[in-house]
């Protein structure tokens, strides 16, 4: 980094300045030219977007961003609560029937990127050109030339505005790395793909404006990861993510994930590989495809295949069922630790309340314990089958090979450990099964939807925990 030319405290007021001048001139060019603030919204993305990219050069030091970002936070802050103010420029950024905080994240992930690789202009021009070039031009494709719609939690959004942004993005990435980076030419494209594809899921999956952290940030941990793989390693995470999305789309007909929830999976699935491995990636991948297939008369309860309106679950829904699991993957890779069965665990006990949310539809006749007997050995060969046979594997990798493959842990009693691992799961599969069948109907009438999905998270974590057992056989 640079120091400034202007004093710190004088260009600290004249960015914010410009801020204030900004939202003056597009509040006046909305008024006169009756500009839709969507419209007005990028504009403003765009001219913020470029003048972050200058706080390498402008500043040395951390202190004066973070006042910045305070001082931006404050300006959007009144700017919705302060009357006076918010007559003058509001309808610059908000809509009233679309509630956002994307104002409040824009200044807080301009912060983070500049707190994180301010010292690497290339890693910090990517998320902004991403924010200020790739969001608004496709935002501007999507309400010119939108035509096919795809349901998200904020509301329709067009397939050609999606598809622009991944264009955009790809572009984004790729020519910064390719001109001010010693990344090869076969490394940068594969790079630009992986990134530009898990930006346009990002973006399509969150909701009011949060895009405006997570994309940033999310695309910086992204590029720090891939900037250090070989060209190799590289293609197979390009293909990996595009068999996800492949079988993902491909499959939607049967399942009731429906628009954004699809790009949501995707996600899920490739963090699970990325972080975990192929074994890992099996529980997400099976539940996802048979959800809707081992529970008679389930599909036709859900309106499957032949009813397409019958796809209610979005984003916020995958996002849910995947909570416990994700948190167990992130735990497993943050310390280095092999909890495999915890984490499939954690996707049995969710195959579980699935089948009973739909049983208790398709079968009202059944009693609890027919509901949790048939859900435990239904979810118990799902979600944990793909342990077993991870632990099976190894076992006649050492016989075969005479050692597991990447060194992995070998157990010294295979028998032993298959019988509790098939315990366990039964045990908590058929608990949450229980628990659910005998207060469903009160968790649904009594508690919002949010509240649903913390009831039933505040379940599948505990008894996941269960597979922290396995871990005392030896």
């Amino acid at each position: 980094m640079t120091a400034s030319v202007l004093p710190v405290g004088l260009t600290v007021v004249a960015v914010l300045v410009t801020l204030v001048l900004t939202l003056v001139a597009l509040r006046r060019l909305q008024v006169v030219r009756r500009l839709a603030p969507e419209v007005t919204r990028e504009i403003l993305h765009a001219s913020m977007s470029a003048v972050a990219l200058t706080f390498p050069w402008l500043f040395d030091a951390d202190w004066p961003v973070i006042a910045l970002a305070v001082l931006g936070v404050g300006t959007m802050l009144a700017i919705r609560m302060v009357p006076t103010v918010r007559d003058a420029l509001g309808g610059v950024l908000h809509v009233s029937d679309q509630p956002s905080v994307g104002d409040l994240c824009f200044p807080v992930a301009v912060c983070g990127l500049y707190l994180f690789v301010g010292d690497s202009p290339v890693l910090y021009t990517i998320p902004l050109l991403l924010l200020g070039v790739a969001g608004p031009l496709a935002a501007l494709v999507g309400v010119r030339m939108g035509q096919t719609a795809y349901s998200t939690v904020e509301g329709p959004k067009s397939r050609e505005g999606t598809a622009a942004f991944a264009v955009l993005a790809f572009l984004c990435v790729h020519v910064p790395l390719v001109l001010f980076t010693p990344v090869g030419r076969v490394e940068g494209l594969w790079i630009a793909a992986i990134a530009a594809a898990l930006a346009t899921i990002v973006e399509a999956v969150s909701w009011r404006g949060l895009d405006n952290l997570f994309l940033p940030l999310g695309t910086v941990a992204i590029l720090m990861r891939l900037l250090t793989f070989p060209a190799p390693l590289l293609a197979g995470h390009a293909v990996v993510m595009l068999l996800l999305i492949l079988l993902a789309s491909s499959m939607r007909r049967e399942t009731t994930v429906g628009g954004a929830g699809v790009f949501g999976a995707v996600l899920v699935g490739y963090l699970a590989w990325a972080l975990g491995g192929t074994a890992w990636l099996l529980p997400p991948v099976l539940v996802y495809l048979l959800y809707t297939r081992v529970w008679p008369a389930a599909r036709e309860a859900d309106g499957l295949p032949h009813d397409p309106s019958r796809r209610p679950h979005t984003a916020h829904n995958v996002f849910s069922v995947s909570s416990v699991g994700v948190l167990w993957l992130l735990v497993s890779s943050a310390l280095d630790l092999e909890l495999l069965f915890p984490y499939a665990l954690a996707w049995a006990v969710t195959f579980s309340f699935l089948g009973v949310d739909r049983m208790r539809v398709a079968r009202p006749e059944w009693s609890v314990g027919q509901l949790a007997w048939r859900a435990a050995w239904r979810a118990t060969l799902v979600g944990v089958g793909p342990v077993l046979l991870v632990v099976w594997l190894r076992v006649w990798a050492v016989r075969v090979a005479g050692e597991a493959e990447g060194g992995a842990p070998v157990p010294d009693r295979p028998i032993l450990l298959t019988l509790a691992i098939v315990a366990l799961a039964l045990l908590a599969t058929a608990a949450s099964a229980a628990i659910l069948a005998r207060w469903k109907q009160r968790i649904d009438l009594d508690t919002t939807d949010f509240e649903g999905r913390v009831f039933r998270a505040g379940i599948v974590g505990p008894l996941s925990a269960l597979g922290l057992l396995a871990l005392l056989v030896p």
